[in-house]
């Protein structure tokens, strides 16, 4: 089931050109975040979520829940028992905003950065198995965030963990005492 929903996700988003505009508010976003990925991990990890930009993005909340999520259930599947996750939401000197989700899990070797994002790439099978997942979450979060015209710089250390950060430029940031608007445009 999961599979044909990420499917159907996939090719509705890259059918679109544009998604609806409105007022994500990231408190609430963070919070569902923090829940999720507690629910995931069942314990079993450090978990931490820091709202550093005090600040909302203009975009899709659906769209942006789905990325987000991918991302922050990736770092619990692939980060071994007693491992942390931190998600942090920061604002960039450009004035931009970076909400980036950060594990020492397993880590992914170089050679498999550029085709990490990728429908249905996986760098290790057996472990894909173990933890399930089908294998179109990053480029599902990919689409969603070209969507947003923003993008997903990816670290990896093998065995340290990586950080899948989400780069959203000036454009798309609101302050957070901003009355959502009609005629916002990003």
């Amino acid at each position: 089931t999961q599979l044909v929903e990420d499917l159907l996700t996939l090719s509705r988003l890259e059918a679109r050109d544009t998604l609806p505009e409105e007022h994500v508010a990231m408190a609430p976003m963070l919070a569902t975040l923090r829940r999720e990925a507690e629910a995931l991990s069942q314990g079993r990890h450090r978990i931490s979520v820091v709202d550093e930009a005090q600040a909302d993005l203009w975009g899709s909340t659906k769209e942006l829940h789905s990325a987000f999520s991918n991302l922050v259930a990736n770092a619990v599947r692939y980060t071994p028992a007693d491992g942390e996750i931190d998600v942090r939401f920061s604002r960039d000197a450009d004035g931009g905003a970076t909400l980036a989700v950060r594990d020492t899990g397993y880590g992914i070797p170089s050679a498999h950065l550029p085709r990490i994002t990728e429908r249905f790439y996986r760098v290790s099978t057996s472990r894909s198995r173990e933890s399930g997942g089908t294998g179109l979450g990053l480029a599902i979060a990919k689409h969603v965030l070209g969507l947003h015209d923003a993008r997903l710089d990816i670290a990896s250390d093998v065995g340290k963990g990586s950080t899948f950060a989400c780069r959203f430029g000036p454009a798309r940031v609101r302050p957070r005492d901003a009355t959502p608007s009609a005629t916002m445009t990003p």
